[in-house]
């Protein structure tokens, strides 16, 4: 079973390496994880509609 911080690690993980595969330096590329990792936990208290999925990192990445 996942935990929420399991959760979170794996999600800093994807948006860093998404990041360094976009060419960011590794000092911005963690700086993204981070940003990335607040965004999911931002909106976990949201109630989605109509049952979107967490944003990927290519959403936050463009946003």
């Amino acid at each position: 079973m996942q935990t929420t911080k399991n959760r979170a690690e794996l999600a800093h993980e994807e948006a860093f390496i998404f990041a360094l595969a976009q060419g960011a330096e590794r000092e911005r590329a963690e700086e993204f994880a981070g940003e990335y990792v607040n965004v999911l936990e931002d909106r976990a208290g949201e109630i989605p509609y109509p049952d979107a999925p967490a944003p990927t990192p290519e959403e936050v990445w463009i946003s």
